[in-house]
C-alpha cells in the first residue's frame, strides 16, 4: 500500500492520524487484466486505488471504443455517477484493467462518512477533484488548439511509461487521433 500512501501524500499534506484512518478501511484485490471494472449497467459501490497496475476509462461510440482516461499507480477509479449520484454508470461508461493489477478498495458509502467526519480526508478528496477538473479542462483546451503533433508530445513528455504499457490504439483515441497517425508520429 505504499504507493497508494504516497501519492495522497504527494497529493494534499494530510495527518498521520487522518490517514492511518484512511488505509484501515483500504482492502486489497487482485484485479486480472482485461477485467472490465465498471459497467454501465450497475451501480458501482467502490472507490478503487491502485497500487500496482494501469487501467482505462473508456466508452463505446457507433461501434467503436473511445479511451477517456488511463489511470495507474497512486490513481483512483470510480464510476462518477455512482459516486455523486448512486447511480448507474453513464450510458456507457465502462473500466478496464490493462495489467493484472493490485488495487485497494473502499465503499463509496465508507469514504463519504469518513469525510463527513475527518476533514483532512475530505480536504483531500476535494483537492484530488479539483486537480482532476484542472486536467480535464487542460485536455479540452488541448483538444482544441494543439495539433495532433503537439498532443502527442504532451502526452509522451507525461506518460512515457505507458507507452511500454498500454495498446497503442487506446492511447491514439485517447489523444483523438487515428492509430496510423500515432505511429507516424513516433517514428
Amino acid at each position: 500500500m505504499r504507493t497508494i500512501l504516497q501519492s495522497i501524500k504527494d497529493s494534499y499534506c494530510i495527518n498521520n492520524k487522518s490517514l492511518k484512518k484512511l488505509s484501515d478501511k483500504l482492502l486489497p484485490v487482485e484485479i486480472k487484466k482485461k477485467t472490465i471494472l465498471v459497467s454501465p449497467e450497475k451501480i458501482n459501490n467502490n472507490l478503487y486505488f491502485i497500487e500496482r497496475g494501469v487501467a482505462r476509462s473508456f466508452t463505446i461510440m457507433d461501434g467503436k471504443e473511445i479511451t477517456s482516461w488511463f489511470s495507474k499507480e497512486g490513481d483512483l477509479i470510480y464510476s462518477t455517477n455512482s459516486f455523486y449520484g448512486k447511480r448507474q454508470g453513464y450510458e456507457s461508461e465502462m473500466v478496464q484493467v490493462l495489467e493484472d493489477s493490485l488495487f485497494y478498495y473502499i465503499s463509496i458509502s465508507e469514504i463519504h462518512d469518513l469525510c463527513l467526519y475527518d476533514i483532512d480526508i475530505s480536504n483531500w478528496l476535494r483537492v484530488l477533484h479539483q486537480d482532476a477538473f484542472v486536467d480535464l479542462e487542460r485536455r479540452l483546451i488541448s483538444r482544441l488548439y494543439l495539433s495532433a503533433e503537439e498532443r502527442y508530445n504532451d502526452f509522451f513528455l507525461n506518460n512515457k511509461d505507458l507507452f511500454n504499457r498500454v495498446n497503442l490504439g487506446h492511447i491514439a483515441s485517447y489523444l483523438g487521433m487515428s492509430h496510423v497517425t500515432l505511429c507516424a508520429l513516433r517514428k
